[in-house]
């Protein structure tokens, strides 16, 4: 039995592109009439250099890109190993722009690429360099598909697409521009191209920027503007195809910008100074022909200062002080807030105050009698839009009106009304952060048997707990051995909060296919929570996820590492690894016996939690490799032990042996919660089943109580003894470098120990010292070159 939903895939951009509607309409038939209009192009003077006028003015005191925001993707090829070192020379030098490249290359070049490329990498003076990875395809007809397939898993803001030449043939400032671009919001590269009947041209490179109907590699370009729908191109001119689509998410109706040769000497990315209207744009061949366009002549706005600039709008007084938690943190911080009331029943500037912190509430007025017209009237465009969950009269115009300029790049969050009690520590996160808050998609994964009641408990549990307006897809996983109880649980339940997928084994796989298959990222911003069914949540369950996935996964470059791989809601009160046996463990004790200033951080293990757990894509994606490994034997014995003197190598059926396995051989660490009596985001029952054996109730009931943790509950103020999300040191998550370091048996370490640890296994294991180049390469780390 299976039932399947499609889901409705997140763009990666702080705001998601949405289809146009009807004022693009009006404007096509306009500009149709336009072209009609117009005298023969053949007819017309070819010494008039006036063939395409784009008025676009933007602000270029438009700032670079931020640190670590770009991701290169470059194609190679057999005949590029003699010149790949030159082609990544670029990379092999520390960026303060790129945080990784993604090298795509022919799967039967794979083993070659990967020797080549382990060779440059030993020449290279430097390891503080961009991330390389390798992504295979398997013909060339499947290259285009592939490239797709790389810009989709791309995590960072913007993406530089490159042909397999890499930056030659550039002039030295035009491959400055692409290694160091400005945010600029649509394409930008040396090679653009206009369209005419029977052919393209090629735009001449002028000292200015100019407009194109589409470029080819390379170019920079947000990462947004890759939608889902781009991989129906692969069949299609890509890149024709490209410019047609980014030309309709913008008003201006420009594919991409053409860089001129001399970058240098661009005297519009000056300091406070302004793009030129681009016009006089030529061509090589073919001078005829006019692209129209329409231009409301606005600059874009943008913020003045690094503070960011919230907007609060909300129909009534009551719900802006509902919000005054969240309102009032940012404010502290040096960030600016906007509040409009729009169904305020007077128009007189009211003010809204709790504690130090006083707001001043805008309503609508006979100048400002939109949300629109009100947006404009502000300094600047805003960073982030909060608004309630709800539809009325206005609040259904406020996605159309951040689809257009100058709002594109602004962050709608809707919080429903219920849930904004509970939301104080949003007011926590940085702009940043915010900016985010779109981008990851959370799957929760649920694996299940014969164990209907406690089943039940568990999906009550998540449909009590609170998403805070967002979109969260269920998969449940039935064993083949699932009795007729279990089933009707699965096919009565109702899940409101996203699609629901089912899935029901025709053969009985046990439990470690039974969670390593549950769940597969599908990019690099989709996270899998694994629940087994003898675990319940906490209702701020999903608060934890959402907080600490974008703290550490979308904030600033030092609070991300490729080394943690996961977050766990489940709070530590044993550690089961010890040769010796299950010993206690209290990580706040541990702390303040060593002198750490705040015993109540959050901190990072190596143990690999099952007992509720979010799981990031790179680390899930290379276990999945390590573990085909594994059980092939290709590299070991299945009976050979990986991690020394360690419990887990008795645990045979486990596939919690083998992602412990990896997380020695890797250094990786999973964060945890701290909070006072070991309250925890998720609790496990401990049930009969595959882990637990049937056993005398006594001996059942003292080793349950081992475990038992309390459950966070939602703020209240008849709950006092109980912790918040917020019971923090500085009441926000800590810097990723402060947090303390454990090692597999509970003991303080730090990263670097543990991957000298795991470096010096791997030596012995495998007789191979090569030094590791490639992120998350299940085969690199084994020194499986060829296997596949």
């Amino acid at each position: 039995m299976a039932r399947y939903k499609k889901p409705i895939k997140q763009q990666r951009s702080c705001k998601a592109p949405l289809p146009r509607t009807k004022p693009l309409f009006f404007f096509g038939l306009f500009a149709a009439f336009l072209w009609l209009w117009m005298p023969d192009r053949s007819k017309l003077d070819t010494s008039d250099t006036v063939n395409v006028v784009l008025r676009t003015p933007m602000n270029l005191s438009t700032p670079p890109i931020e640190n670590h925001s770009l991701t290169a993707i470059l194609p190679i090829i057999s005949h590029s190993f003699e010149g790949l070192e030159v082609l990544l020379s670029p990379f092999l030098v520390p960026s303060d722009t790129i945080r990784e490249v993604i090298l795509i290359c022919p799967h039967t070049i794979l083993s070659d690429a990967r020797r080549v490329l382990k060779k440059i990498l030993s020449y290279s003076d430097t390891v503080d360099h961009p991330n390389l990875s390798l992504l295979p395809y398997t013909s060339s007809s499947f290259y285009n598909s592939t490239l797709t397939s790389a810009v989709f898993r791309v995590r960072t803001e913007w993406v530089l697409v490159l042909d397999n030449h890499g930056f030659q043939g550039l002039s030295s400032g035009q491959k400055a521009y692409l290694l160091s671009p400005l945010s600029i919001s649509l394409p930008v590269g040396p090679n653009g191209f206009l369209r005419f009947p029977a052919n393209s041209s090629r735009i001449l490179a002028t000292s200015d920027l100019k407009a194109a109907e589409y470029l080819i590699p390379p170019f920079v370009a947000p990462t947004h503007l890759f939608s889902r729908a781009f991989s129906d191109f692969a069949d299609s001119d890509t890149w024709l195809a490209f410019g047609v689509h980014v030309a309709k998410t913008h008003l201006e109706m420009i594919g991409g910008l053409v860089l001129p040769s001399d970058i240098n000497n661009l005297s519009c990315c000056e300091q406070n100074s302004r793009f030129p209207s681009l016009d006089m744009t030529q061509i090589e061949h073919n001078p005829t022909g006019i692209l129209s366009a329409d231009n409301d002549g606005r600059t874009q706005k943008r913020p003045a200062s690094a503070s960011g600039r919230f907007v609060l709008v909300v129909p009534h007084l009551e719900d802006a002080h509902a919000f005054m938690p969240i309102v009032c943190k940012l404010q502290s911080v040096g960030h600016i807030v906007s509040v409009l009331l729009y169904q305020a029943s007077s128009s007189d500037t009211m003010y809204c105050s709790s504690g130090g912190c006083t707001l001043q509430c805008s309503t609508l007025s006979h100048t400002a009698p939109t949300f629109h017209n009100w947006l404009d009237s502000l300094d600047a465009s805003p960073d982030v839009v909060f608004a309630l969950d709800a539809q009325d009269f206005l609040s259904v115009t406020f996605t159309m009106v951040l689809l257009h300029e100058p709002y594109r790049k602004t962050t709608l969050i809707r919080l429903p009304r219920a849930d904004i009690p509970h939301s104080d520590w949003i007011g926590s996160l940085t702009l940043r952060e915010l900016c985010n808050w779109n981008v990851p998609e959370i799957t929760i994964s649920v694996i299940t048997d014969h164990r209907p009641h406690s089943l039940q408990r568990l999906l009550t549990s998540l449909t009590h707990a609170r998403y805070f307006g967002e979109r969260v897809g269920l998969r449940i996983n039935l064993e083949q051995t699932a009795d007729v109880e279990t089933l009707r649980v699965v096919q009565d339940f109702e899940w409101p909060r996203g699609d629901v997928y089912i899935h029901h084994r025709i053969i009985h796989g046990g439990l470690l296919p039974a969670v390593v298959e549950s769940w597969y990222p599908n990019s690099n911003d989709s996270y899998g929570l694994l629940l087994e069914d003898d675990i319940e949540v906490s209702p701020l369950f999903f608060a934890w996820i959402k907080m600490t996935v974008l703290r550490y996964r979308y904030g600033g470059s030092e609070n991300i590492s490729p080394s943690v791989f996961g977050i766990s809601l489940y709070q530590q009160k044993m550690i089961e690894l010890r040769p010796e046996g299950r010993r206690s463990f209290d990580a706040r004790a541990l702390f303040a016996a060593d002198g750490i200033p705040n015993p109540n951080t959050p901190y990072l293990s190596q143990i690999p939690c099952s007992w509720g757990a979010v799981y990031f894509p790179e680390h899930w994606r290379e276990f999945h490799d390590y573990l085909s490994i594994r059980l092939s034997e290709y590299s070991m014995k299945i009976h050979e032990n990986v991690v020394p003197d360690i419990r887990s190598n008795k645990w045979v059926k486990s596939w919690k042996k083998y992602f412990i396995e990896l997380v020695y051989l890797r250094g990786y660490v999973m964060l945890y919660p701290n909070y006072a009596n070991f309250t925890s985001l998720s609790i496990n029952h401990l049930e009969i089943g595959s882990h637990v054996k049937d056993q005398p109730e006594k001996e059942y009931l003292r080793k349950k109580a081992l475990f038992m943790l309390p459950l966070m509950p939602l703020t209240n103020a008849s709950v006092p003894l109980f912790p918040g999300l917020l019971d923090l040191p500085e009441q926000r998550l800590p810097s990723l470098s402060s947090l303390p370091v454990l090692d597999l048996m509970g003991k303080l370490s730090s990263a670097s120990d543990l991957l000298e640890r795991g470096t010096k296994r791997r030596t012995e294991l495998t007789s191979c010292s090569a030094t590791i180049f490639l992120a998350y390469d299940a085969r690199e780390l084994m020194c499986l070159q060829a296997f596949t």
